[in-house]
């Protein structure tokens, strides 16, 4: 037989066998008609001009094609060798045959070009000499699919059009139903410095450039000719791989626009269930109804995960080539994308065979040139250009994330001032804020509360600390530490209710003053309720002045002025100053004994220190909408309405000046020459210290008047546990250290 038998006949066998058996039974019957279904033959016909001179059935032997009469496959022709070529399969078992030249005179030619040797498939045509000879012979390749192979090619065909028709209703409906949903694209909220250094905790916030030209055409090339080469003209899902997919229960088999898919809108899901590949299925659907293809390869270019932090191909390629992807050479793009099926495993920082990245590349480069994408020179370039990765990329991260701040400052863009959604799974985010801290100042900070909490407060008993540094003329926070370790603790302590010790003392001292006491009054030393006498100056039952009283604070003292002006005006003057916290008018609450934030008594105390006017603490300077201005790269041409410029608090007048001017007078005293004596290396320093009972909490919150800067500083433990030994003048010592330490720079 030269050629199979026909599918049809072949199938009617094994349905005849599989209902009526055989004269050997029904299992022998069917295992013969199998065997027919699976049937196919390789054949080689060897043509002169339009003449064929012989046809033979292909076994798994060595065929010999020459002049030689011995040979397996003879042929008279002068333009022939002896031994012109040699036919077998490359190796066992493989389906078709390869044809090599065997050191021939005249050489092997396919499709007018000069070949070494080919890997046949069917239909192939191989010259036996050069084309340019018109009695050249030529073998003719012919290799028919089995019957079974047969049909399920046609089974193929036929779901490729079922898919079409399918995708192509989907989208219909979409379009006919008012077209994609899918307008807004979520995505990371990006916080950076005044002078634009990142700094929010989320080492990977995408940085996406301005168009999908500034990436270079090789990178564009680069991943479509490895990751989906029919992403130009297909539906955008891949439904073949997802149902690959779904059935063996793996990752994989998306489309570029089902990645996009996954990557923006989180809903998606990222298990393998059928159910997840649906809505993946649907999003991917909507993209293409809503936006081009340029569109859509942007959003991918722009947010591809890429491993070791890193969201797209900007941030990849300044993390390993420490320079935009508008400059990677067509090397380093296909490094990149090389990357994309598994990125941390594929990484360089993370496998253990350092020919990783560079097998990698070289597969991406293959596949372009196979695509036509790359010329044969190009890819040998290509290949033998280092990569150059930059040494520090796989060293510990050298970013920086103030992740305390950054957290403060989402909590101020989800607050009632701006009222943003930033959930990306709710078509979030996608903003990037320009925030008041200043990074020399928070890294000062952190260093010098870490030393303090190792050293002194280590002594003392004390493991935590939080601090917070601000202009208190315009109320941008520059410094702003809320513990610690965030890796160990992301509890934010500048916002935690904690007992504020004496510095609660600012509120009855300026009601008092309010009510017309004077600095230099003589209050009674005498104990008070529970309360015992002064332990200064006027002993149990002298006099002291209000001055001395709040320099050594007190107890009694404040105690008595707090009557003097009324218990409820103490509250009503907190309140006022932006105490939100439950106060109670009693002697507990006039000595600190309810618990307050840090963060307000900073913004009370900034007031003192602003003349006595309201101070609009904030730590947004900017925010622009990425939805709108596209790229951190085209910030200032960012259309008016993607921009907005914080509206300032209105000023107001809370204190008197005179009274404002007494208070920074009394603060003063006590870094001059009371209970903050350690905070005296700040010349201009003023504060004041706080101590609750056993040392639970310690706290200082002082400015400088020539640096226009006050810093709040607590001190304690997490789980209240005493520190007999710690006070408020050790948060001062810190303090001075802190505070010197900007003055010195």
């Amino acid at each position: 037989m030269v050629e199979p038998s026909t599918p049809g006949s072949a199938w009617r066998r094994f349905l005849a066998a599989w209902r009526r058996g055989g004269p050997d039974g029904r299992p022998a019957a069917i295992r013969l008609a199998w065997g027919q279904l699976l049937e196919r033959q390789a054949v080689a016909e060897l043509w002169l001009g339009e003449r064929r001179i012989s046809r033979t059935v292909l076994s798994e032997g060595r065929y010999r094609i020459g002049r030689d009469p011995a040979c397996e496959l003879p042929i008279e022709a002068e333009s022939l060798s002896r031994v012109h070529a040699i036919l077998e399969k490359p190796r066992p078992g493989e389906r078709d045959f390869a044809l090599e030249d065997f050191n021939s005179a005249n050489g092997l030619f396919h499709r007018d070009r000069r070949i070494r040797s080919i890997r046949l498939r069917h239909g192939d045509q191989v010259q036996l000499g050069s084309p340019l000879r018109g009695s050249a012979p030529r073998l003719r390749y012919l290799h028919f699919r089995s019957p079974l192979e047969q049909a399920l090619h046609l089974l193929g065909l036929g779901s490729l059009l079922g898919s079409g028709l399918l995708v192509g209703g989907l989208l219909l409906v979409s379009s006919v139903g008012g077209g994609s949903r899918i307008r807004l694209i979520s995505g990371s909220v990006k916080i950076v410095s005044s002078s634009g250094q990142q700094i929010d905790a989320k080492e990977g916030s995408a940085t996406a450039l301005p168009s999908l030209q500034a990436y270079p055409l090789h990178l564009r090339q680069a991943l479509m000719a490895s990751e989906e080469a029919r992403f130009g003209w297909n539906s955008g899902v891949d439904l073949f791989g997802t149902m690959r997919s779904v059935l063996l229960g793996s990752g994989g088999g998306s489309g570029l626009t089902q990645q996009v898919a996954r990557i923006y809108y989180p809903e998606v899901g990222t298990d393998y269930s059928l159910s997840r590949k649906l809505r993946e299925l649907w999003v991917a659907l909507q993209l293409e109804v809503g936006y081009s293809k340029n569109q859509i390869l942007k959003m991918y270019l722009d947010r591809a995960h890429l491993g070791l932090g890193t969201d797209g191909f900007e941030q990849a390629s300044r993390l390993y080539f420490r320079k935009s992807a508008t400059d990677l050479d067509v090397g380093q793009a296909a490094f990149l994308v090389g990357l994309l099926p598994s990125p941390n495993g594929y990484s360089p920082c993370n496998t253990k065979d350092p020919t990783a990245g560079r097998e990698r590349r070289d597969l991406v480069l293959k596949l372009m040139h196979e695509q036509g994408y790359l010329g044969d020179q190009q890819l040998i370039d290509a290949q033998r250009r280092p990569l150059n990765i930059d040494p520090s990329a796989c060293r510990d991260s050298s970013f920086s994330s103030y992740p305390f701040f950054s957290d403060y400052v989402l909590g101020e863009l989800e607050g009632t001032r701006f009222g943003l959604n930033l959930s990306q799974k709710t078509s979030g985010g996608n903003y990037y804020v320009v925030s008041t801290i200043d990074p020399k100042l928070q890294q000062l900070a952190q260093q010098q509360l870490q030393r303090f909490l190792e050293g002194p407060a280590a002594g003392v008993g004390l493991t935590q600390g939080a601090l917070i540094s601000l202009n208190y003329r315009s109320g941008k926070i520059l410094a702003y530490v809320g513990g610690g370790d965030y890796s160990r603790s992301s509890f934010d302590r500048v916002q935690a209710l904690r007992q504020p010790g004496s510095t609660f003392k600012l509120f009855p001292y300026l009601a008092a003053l309010e009510a017309g006491t004077s600095p230099e009054e003589a209050i009674s030393c005498a104990p008070l309720s529970y309360v015992a006498g002064c332990r200064h100056g006027g002993g149990g039952s002298g006099s002291i002045s209000v001055a001395r009283g709040f320099a050594d604070s007190e107890n009694v003292v404040a105690l008595r002025l707090a009557q003097k002006a009324g218990l409820k005006q103490v509250v009503r003057k907190a309140r006022q100053l932006g105490i939100s916290t439950p106060l109670d008018a009693d002697f507990n609450t006039m000595l600190g004994g309810r618990e307050t934030l840090l963060y307000e008594l900073a913004r009370a105390y900034a007031v003192v220190a602003n003349g006595g006017r309201s101070v609009p603490m904030h730590g947004v300077s900017k925010i622009y909408d990425l939805g709108i201005c596209r790229s951190i790269y085209s910030l200032a041409t960012c259309p008016e309405r993607g921009v907005t410029t914080p509206i300032g608090e209105q000023p107001r007048q809370l204190l008197r000046e005179s009274d404002a001017a007494v208070m920074d007078g009394l603060l003063a005293a006590v870094v001059r020459s009371g209970t903050g004596r350690a905070a005296a290396v700040v010349a201009d320093g003023r504060g004041k210290t706080g101590t609750t009972d056993n040392g639970v909490d310690v706290l200082f919150i002082g400015y400088s008047p020539s640096l226009e800067i006050l810093t709040a500083i607590w001190m304690g433990n997490d789980d209240n546990r005493p520190a007999q030994a710690a006070s408020g003048a050790l948060v001062a010592e810190l303090w001075g250290r802190y505070m010197a330490a900007i003055s010195a720079g």
